[in-house]
């Protein structure tokens, strides 16, 4: 006697028969995006096959009822896809198959068959494809169904009679209930705005107007609220039902065109359908190492499609990986997984492929592209550096820096990074960003372009410290003191806050007093001397009272220069001291030195007073 199969067996059968069938469907998927050699397709039709035989092996037959949107073993759902234009329990459901029987013997060639035969018919226009025509024709040995001829006439003389009840409508005649009725309709005449009666519509009409409303309640009005105002028609309320507002003059070059707006907006690219059958084989593969191998043939597509500008699919793959990461918080190996090939979508291979596509010079999708960007986050840097000298225009390079202040804010120091003199005009906006870094966290990195090989831009990081303030700022910008170009250091000395003064008064002093000085050109020498003055401190004062009151009988150059740079310095302190230095200085035997002093004193408030 054979024993009754136990709860545990049943529940392993309904696994397998469920497993079995997200295959089947998912191998559908497959086909009809690629070529029946693509090794997706091969690896999908093999392990398909696997669960058949293992399935009839054992159980000999297996028998799926098909529903509307689902498929079912013994009585329970085993598969759903309300998607109808991807549905495989859909395609079979609407041309009135109920029933699909597999038998043991059912190889791969004869799986393949089925497959091909379903991708197909699902390719074919609605109105020619049948699926239940299709198996008939070809017969399979070992696959039978089951679908009553009277399906669809059922279906709708079922639907018809419940219309009709809803109605309150009485049944058809019996002589007439199985009756074919013929319409016709001069569709040329529904543009006219007339509704042509004949006698007995009219006596119809006239007998309508003439019972009172209470008389049928289907034109009685019903109760309404004391003092309660009427219903506003539609038109008073501005609203139109949707019939109401089509154009009934449409052309039928318009009806085709609207027609197929509407077909193309239900209908899934090959490239998403692809994502999904790939993620939800993830979702349901059990086997960690079979699951890694169909994340790493997404991965490979992932890199393919950003090597031919398809960037729209590379953010849907990752938006559907990030989605199903989220359902998986408490399946952690699998989330590790999804975590890896996350991590790997950022790897040098990414950039490699993006690299590819421009070296192809085509015009990449920008809005597709910062979109891919902005899934990345700053590792997505990186590429936008790359791409900023080959954007087209103004447009695409400010969409760029937008990316890039907005992923780069969080972490300045890899914005920092990303200035390299081929790049002048990135590093010109990388000042910027780091300038407009929030709480002034920007600042201490604009210390990597104290030795940027640009002095235009070395300008440019020195107005943004002088614009900053503080500490920091001053710091860095006392580091250009020791540019090798001579207009960066005196733009460096004229932006120094005085107030900041302290030890760099001790160290200009220092310099004024040393041998190199004297080499340094007069405006240099001026701009030094005046950042002294501007600190009105008392060592200052010295310095430059003394610098300008020595006077050798035979000065050489470099002294003559020291002693008009001292009268700058004296202008720019603006005290009465210096006020009484400046005229001592213009009674003095050299000319040069009378006139400079004459000509501040001039410039400067007699009261000797600072002034504003």
């Amino acid at each position: 006697m054979i024993p009754a199969p136990t709860d545990m067996s049943d529940a392993a059968r309904l696994e397998k028969a469920k497993d079995l069938l997200h295959s089947l469907a998912n191998t559908v998927s497959a086909m009809k995006i690629f070529p029946n050699e693509h090794a997706t397709v091969v690896h999908f039709v093999d392990q398909l096959t696997r669960r058949f035989t293992d399935f009839l092996d054992v159980h000999q037959k297996l028998q799926i009822g098909i529903e509307e949107y689902t498929f079912t073993y013994d009585g329970k759902a085993v598969y759903t896809d309300e998607v109808a234009v991807k549905s495989l329990p859909f395609f079979f459901f609407k041309d009135g198959l109920q029933i699909l029987f597999f038998y043991q013997g059912l190889d791969r060639s004869e799986i393949l068959e089925l497959l091909e035969l379903i991708k197909t018919e699902a390719q074919k226009p609605a109105e020619d494809a049948d699926i239940v025509v299709a198996l008939w024709e070809r017969d399979f040995p070992n696959i039978q169904y089951y679908a009553p001829d009277e399906f669809l006439e059922n279906r709708i003389l079922g639907e018809t009679r419940e219309t009709r009840a809803m109605r309150n409508a009485p049944d058809l005649p019996d002589d007439l209930a199985s009756e074919t009725i013929e319409i016709r309709v001069d569709t040329s005449k529904f543009s006219q705005g007339r509704i042509e009666l004949g006698p007995e519509d009219r006596e119809a009409v006239a007998e309508a107007a003439a019972r009172p409303a209470e008389d049928d309640p289907d034109l009685a009005p019903g109760p309404a609220e004391t003092g309660a105002p009427p219903p506003a028609a539609p038109e008073e309320k501005g609203l139109i039902s949707p019939a109401a507002a089509m154009d009934p003059t449409l052309t039928e070059d318009e009806l085709l065109s609207l027609e197929s707006m509407v077909r193309a907006n239900r209908t899934i690219s090959p490239q998403e359908e692809y994502v999904n059958l790939m993620v939800e084989i993830v979702y349901l593969e059990a086997d960690p190492a079979n699951g890694q191998a169909t994340l790493d043939t997404l991965l490979e597509y992932h890199f393919d499609q950003i090597q031919h500008g398809r960037f729209d699919v590379a953010v849907l793959i990752i938006q559907k990986i990030h989605e199903l990461r989220r359902h998986l918080d408490g399946q952690p190996e699998k989330a590790a997984l999804l975590d890896g090939f996350l991590v790997r979508t950022v790897s040098p291979q990414t950039v490699e492929a993006v690299k590819a596509l421009l070296a192809q010079k085509k015009a990449p999708d920008w809005e597709s592209l910062l979109g891919f960007f902005g899934l990345l986050g700053p590792p997505g840097l990186g590429l936008a550096a790359d791409l900023y000298e080959v954007a087209p225009d103004g447009q695409a390079r400010a969409r760029i820096v937008e990316f890039m202040d907005r992923t780069g804010a969080a972490q300045p120091a890899l914005l920092a990074g990303l200035a390299e003199r081929a790049r002048p005009g990135l590093a010109r906006e990388i000042v910027g960003l780091l300038a407009r870094v929030p709480g002034g966290r920007g600042i201490p990195h604009l210390a990597a372009f104290l030795n940027f090989p640009n002095n235009e831009i070395k300008s440019a990081a020195i107005r943004a410290l002088s614009r900053s303030g503080g500490a920091t700022a001053h710091h860095i910008l006392a580091g250009f003191l020791n540019d090798p170009d001579e207009e960066i250091r005196i733009q460096a000395i004229m932006t120094l806050d005085p107030a900041q003064g302290g030890g760099r008064v001790r160290q200009i002093l220092q310099e004024a007093t040393a041998r190199e000085f004297r080499s340094k050109s007069l405006k240099e020498k001026e701009a030094l001397l005046a950042f002294l003055g501007r600190t009105r401190s008392a060592e200052a004062l010295g310095f430059l009272r003394g610098a300008l009151l020595r006077a050798p009988l035979f000065p050489s150059k470099g002294t003559l220069e020291t002693r008009l740079a001292a009268v700058a310095g004296l202008e720019s302190m603006v005290t009465p001291e210096a006020l009484a230095a400046l005229q001592k200085g213009a009674i003095g035997r050299t000319r040069k030195v009378r006139e400079a002093c004459a000509a501040a004193l001039l410039r400067l408030p007699s009261t000797g007073e600072p002034g504003t």
